[in-house]
């Protein structure tokens, strides 16, 4: 979920500093520009709670990006995400600053879970302004090799997907709506081995394909380097982090170097498991992905209901932790 009031506050965050430093920007679209110059007129305590937890957060980014501050060429655009959806495979941060005539942007994610990427579909899908929904889910199983790594799934995957939809054939039957609401029906039949059949497809395609772990990060994570914090009210702290696959964070001036460190791509799959939790208690849910340099991915399933009542599954897909030399802060909200 997005955290909406997080993404104004660290709009507002954005907008201070840039008008403390005469830095010359505007928020892409007038329309968008107008809701978030209101925005801020009338506050109340969530509000205000918010703007502690994003500013010194902004404020601690915007130190490691010193193309924020450049003043000469055209004004630094602030575009936002989650209003503007034509940036959804390029970046899934909800902010984006960019200086096209520089060639440079970064996004920041400010999600509930800012961890997580995207939706993958597991069958045919239509595209909404919110999320991905699922459409015939049960009419076409979705090659998700093809269509991200370019290498169609195997037969037996098809074979595994096909078997398991059997399962709700009897959805035309009188007790199918009670059925659809049996949990041990929905993870037991269908989520928990549908996850089984990835988990066996995603090595094949590995083994054969040594450069699909780098299509598999460019399909989800995008071309856009991002940002993501998370506001800790426990210990009033907002911890920072970021992926810098690409190197396109902590770019400075005229000069090779990054103030943030470069991760890079994994090159190899070394394990698919279903992940654990806290105490060790395996998921029925999640797979989890384990590539070299520290990388993984999970992918997580559930059950989907319409407005119509109509059922199907909704996949999203996270970093469960940032790869080994990725930067890491947090900072004080006082």
């Amino acid at each position: 979920m997005i955290n909406k009031i997080l993404v104004e506050a660290c709009v507002k965050a954005f907008k201070a500093i840039l008008e403390r430093e005469n830095v010359p920007y505007f928020i892409r679209d007038d329309e968008e520009a107008q809701y978030f110059y209101n925005l801020w007129e009338e506050t109340d305590e969530e509000k205000e709670l918010a703007y502690r937890q994003a500013a010194p957060a902004i404020e601690r980014i915007v130190s490691h990006e010193p193309y924020v501050f450049e003043t000469g060429g055209e004004p630094l655009c602030i575009r936002l995400n989650y209003l503007d959806r034509k940036l959804e495979r390029d970046s899934f941060g909800e902010i984006l600053l960019e200086r096209p005539d520089l060639d440079w942007r970064f996004s920041i994610s400010v999600k509930n879970d800012a961890r997580i990427l995207s939706a993958l579909p597991v069958a045919d899908r239509e595209l909404d302004m919110d999320k991905d929904v699922i459409k015939n889910s049960f009419n076409g199983i979705d090659d998700f090799g093809d269509r991200i790594f370019g290498v169609p799934c195997s037969n037996e995957y098809f074979d595994d997907v096909n078997d398991i939809l059997l399962n709700i054939a009897p959805r035309d039957s009188e007790n199918w709506a009670e059925l659809i609401k049996d949990e041990k029906f929905i993870y037991g039949s269908l989520i928990t081995p549908m996850l089984q059949a990835f988990s066996r497809e995603f090595p094949r395609i590995f083994k054969f394909h040594p450069e699909a772990a780098q299509k598999l990060y460019d399909y989800f994570y995008g071309t856009i380097d991002y940002y993501f914090i998370k506001p800790i009210e426990e210990f009033e702290v907002t911890r920072i982090g970021c992926v810098n696959a690409h190197g396109g964070l902590g770019r400075m001036p005229n000069n090779t170097n990054l103030m943030t460190p470069k991760t890079g791509f994994p090159s190899e799959l070394l394990e698919v498991r279903f992940a654990t939790g806290k105490y060790g208690e395996v998921s029925r849910d999640t797979i989890q992905l384990n590539f070299d340099g520290g990388w993984a991915l999970c992918l997580t399933m559930k059950p989907v209901y319409d407005t119509y009542g109509e059922f199907g599954f909704d996949v999203q897909v996270y970093i469960p932790v940032t790869p080994f030399g990725s930067y890491r802060d947090q900072v004080d909200w006082k």
